[in-house]
């Protein structure tokens, strides 16, 4: 039977299925398994990011900008302007619109363009950066390569695929109505910290579900373990504090256990990252049960 991972994982390289259409998939299967990170991701992409939402890598690039130079008897130039100190940030462009946007521009006949405010092109002329003699500096833009809006794109569709595959290769039947997921099974936390981090391209790495399968902390090790709480965002006392409460009292049933993981699903505890606590304080489940032995 074809599960809705099989259907995001082959509709990832199907170039017939409408890259709006794979997301609404990976958000229904996020919404079930308890990753509202990737839920929120996915919205994202469909509505568009506003100026204060977290910005993934792959949506910000470095382009070329052409000048539209003018001089004697209504002349007109169009010369690329070098990068210059103090503009660094003028030759790269933020793409924060939503994805069926950035398609249009990629099906469109020319490379978009994003105009430079006029006090700008004024600011980069008086600089000295790059001049042409007897002409004035009248316009800048920066050049969107339609090839690289296919790139931002694909990257999408790619995530997409990898976000299935991660939760295929320990959970076959995520996504399904009553499949595994973070409030059922503490052992889906991890994939969904990684595949969360994945997205954004930054943040902790820890185990993946796989490695987790693999008993990737030894028995009673002490220092691997509290090595990879902090990986998940936690500080070095708090992280040291759990170690400690685990190691003592030789259980995660116990009232100092209990109590330190309901501080991080409540966020009394800091973690330095954007994953969701209840994610985190799974992850932190099954590293106590890797260096209890209990799994």
């Amino acid at each position: 039977m074809t599960t809705l991972l099989d259907e995001i994982i082959d509709g990832s390289s199907d170039e017939s299925v409408r890259t709006t259409d794979l997301l609404r998939k990976v958000q229904v299967a996020a919404t079930r398994i308890g990753a509202p990170g990737v839920v929120e991701w996915v919205k994202r992409e469909l509505q568009g990011y506003s100026d204060e939402d977290d910005l993934p890598d792959y949506r910000r690039m470095i382009t070329s900008v052409t000048g539209h130079f003018t001089g004697p008897m209504q002349s007109q130039i169009k010369k690329a302007l070098p990068p210059y100190p103090g503009f660094e940030k003028d030759f790269q462009v933020e793409m924060r619109q939503p994805l069926i946007t950035l398609q249009s521009f990629a099906d469109a006949a020319e490379d978009p363009q994003l105009q430079w405010p006029a006090w700008r092109v004024e600011e980069y002329e008086k600089s000295g950066a790059f001049a042409i003699q007897f002409f004035g500096l009248f316009g800048a833009w920066n050049v969107i390569t339609r090839q690289s809006l296919h790139g931002v794109i694909d990257t999408v569709r790619s995530k997409a695929m990898e976000f299935a595959l991660e939760l295929q290769m320990s959970f076959p039947d995520a996504g399904t109505v009553d499949g595994p997921s973070v409030a059922t099974n503490t052992a889906v936390a991890p994939v969904v910290f990684n595949t969360t981090n994945n997205i954004y391209g930054h943040g902790a790495n820890i185990a993946t579900g796989s490695d987790i399968a693999q008993k990737s902390i030894i028995k009673g090790n002490i220092q691997e373990f509290e090595r990879q709480v902090k990986a998940l965002g936690l500080g070095d006392a708090d992280a040291a504090e759990f170690a400690t409460i685990v190691k003592d009292d030789q259980s995660l049933e116990k009232p100092r256990a209990k109590a330190f993981l309901e501080k991080v699903r409540a966020g009394a505890i800091a973690v330095g990252s954007a994953v969701p606590s209840d994610v985190i304080a799974g992850s932190l489940i099954e590293l106590g049960k890797m260096f209890l032995g209990l799994s």
